[in-house]
């Protein structure tokens, strides 16, 4: 199954990068400094006794010439019965050149840390070309590919470290004027560890600036200790404010 997908990943991008981009009117971009906070917090209690937080922040400056750069910082807790079950932390800064409208180089640092995953910590600097294939008013469509080294630490105390491919493709559908559609998916590949991700969700406009962010994350690493599970799913409901 991992194989198929990621045969299908690799085609789709493939294809993807060697499509001609689509365009019509947009919105031309706004410069300076831009970008979201979100925060979630949920709280069950009876039978059970649940209690999670979690938040992210993106960041963009975008300058009147060729460069483009964006960070992002996400972190989420959960307790059980007063016993601590989840808790990660993702960090990501990243700096784009375009030389032309819809293509660009790019150089990235991501960093995860998951204290109850089977990779417990990686850093994944590297570097690639992405290519924007549609850009409308409703549309959003960008894939891109490169390559980067792999440091990680897993839950059983060892450690891997290789050269990392990766792949990537972003898709936003501006539904409404208040509601957007948006998957993500992500691949690298490396001698140790196939990383898969794909978040789906929607956010949609309450008032203002202020909007409700529901998504659902699936993650999978293929090499993990035994006692560890490959597959990791999310469901994040929260609230978002952008400037």
């Amino acid at each position: 199954m991992t194989r198929k997908l990621l045969r299908l990943a690799t085609l789709t991008m493939v294809v993807a990068l060697s499509a001609p981009a689509a365009y019509a009117e947009e919105e031309p971009p706004k410069l300076g400094l831009n970008g979201t906070v979100g925060f979630s917090f949920s709280d069950a209690r009876g039978n059970s006794d649940n209690r999670g937080v979690g938040g992210n922040t993106r960041l963009e400056y975008i300058t009147d010439g060729p460069w483009r750069h964006d960070a992002s910082f996400l972190f989420v807790a959960r307790e059980e019965n007063n016993i601590r079950s989840e808790e990660r932390y993702e960090g990501r800064a990243t700096s784009n050149y375009y030389w032309t409208e819809d293509d660009y180089l790019f150089g990235r640092v991501d960093w995860r840390k998951d204290n109850f995953g089977g990779v417990r910590e990686e850093w994944v600097p590297g570097a690639g070309y992405g290519r924007v294939l549609l850009r409308t008013l409703k549309h959003d469509l960008r894939a891109e590919v490169g390559a980067g080294y792999r440091f990680a630490d897993l839950a059983d105390g060892t450690s891997e470290e290789g050269l990392a491919l990766t792949g990537g493709v972003r898709y936003q559908w501006q539904i409404s004027e208040s509601a957007a559609f948006f998957q993500n998916a992500l691949v690298q590949w490396s001698d140790d560890n196939t990383f898969l991700e794909s978040e789906t969700g929607l956010r949609t406009t309450i008032i203002g600036s202020l909007a409700v962010r529901i998504s659902y994350l699936i993650r999978r690493n293929s090499d993990v200790p035994d006692d560890r599970e490959n597959n990791d799913y999310f469901t994040n409901i929260g609230l978002e404010y952008t400037f």
